[in-house]
């Protein structure tokens, strides 16, 4: 995944980014409500595998229950994504400027993936809080629930935490999102550049990123649903979790919800990055510009 030359902006980068995290968001969305489920049962107390929760969650709840929580992320994943491939865009540029030339490697676009990663934290924490509550509800009557929507969830929050308990669990979505983006732009380019860029080559390098994104991610992702869907006052701060987990339930407690996770990141991730390649081509082809080489390196 190159940078388009004649964009010294990045905005191309930013619209594709924002369309291929909503095919992300709708592609990962039913993986992730069972992951987050896994995550916070307590050893086997609920399900006994991700199979096994994704059956009841379908056989209780309907087929719409794999959905739930899904708005508020949508609305934060289009700019999250945008700002996402932003943010590695801007990075490449700036390392293009500093080096003196266009030609990036693998471990300069994973250095694109890290300033990737910073770049989408902020904006994506309040989102994962209000979906992770909401995807825990499980009671199918409406009038049972302690949230009504997303709406619902962000008035309570700041009714009794503040802003403080909306962003609550930035730092360990940062320790999750920022390494682990790097790892993904690494694995990308690595594949582009053995197998080139046609579609099914674009699908195996996002799922092969998306892979190695989140087998960095699963234990600080962990830590985060639990932290943030935890009652006021029970940890601290996210590392008050890991030794409460760890003594109750050992180290594969941190692994939980991998299975869903590693199916979640290799399919949305493989379809994120081909529409995202199809909408750079579509904007070259049909709304071209010109830049040249000079401009390009001297806008950062």
């Amino acid at each position: 995944m190159g940078i388009a030359e004649d964009d010294p902006t990045g905005i191309r980068s930013f619209v594709a980014g924002g369309i291929s995290g909503a095919a992300f968001l709708v592609t990962g969305q039913p993986f992730d409500t069972i992951k987050v489920r896994m995550q916070n049962q307590e050893k086997g107390s609920v399900y006994r595998s991700s199979l096994d929760c994704l059956r009841k969650t379908v056989y209780r709840e309907g087929p719409r229950a794999l959905y739930k929580g899904m708005s508020t992320p949508l609305l934060a994943c289009i700019p999250y994504s945008a700002v996402w491939f932003l943010g590695h865009d801007h990075m490449i540029r700036f390392q293009q400027h500093l080096l003196g030339r266009e030609e990036m490697s693998v471990l300069n676009h994973g250095i694109g993936g890290l300033w990737a990663g910073v770049y989408m934290t902020f904006i994506i924490a309040p989102g994962e809080r209000v979906k992770c509550l909401l995807q825990l509800q499980t009671d199918k009557r409406k009038a049972h629930r302690q949230y009504s929507g997303p709406v619902d969830v962000l008035r309570q929050t700041l009714r009794t935490g503040g802003l403080r308990q909306v962003f609550r669990g930035t730092f360990v979505t940062a320790l999750r999102d920022v390494p682990g983006s790097g790892l993904f732009y690494v694995l990308y380019q690595a594949t582009t550049q053995r197998y080139g860029e046609t579609s099914s080559s674009v699908m195996l390098a996002g799922g092969l990123g998306g892979m190695a994104m989140w087998l960095w991610g699963v234990p600080p992702d962990v830590l985060k649903t639990k932290f943030q869907t935890a009652p006021p006052g029970k940890y601290n701060s996210f590392l008050d979790v890991a030794p409460e987990l760890y003594r109750r339930e050992g180290p594969g407690a941190f692994f939980k919800g991998f299975a869903p996770s590693g199916m979640r990141a290799f399919l949305a991730n493989g379809v994120c990055l081909v529409v995202y390649d199809l909408v750079m081509q579509a904007w070259k082809k049909y709304l071209p510009t010109t830049t040249n080489k000079h401009q390009l390196y001297s806008t950062v």
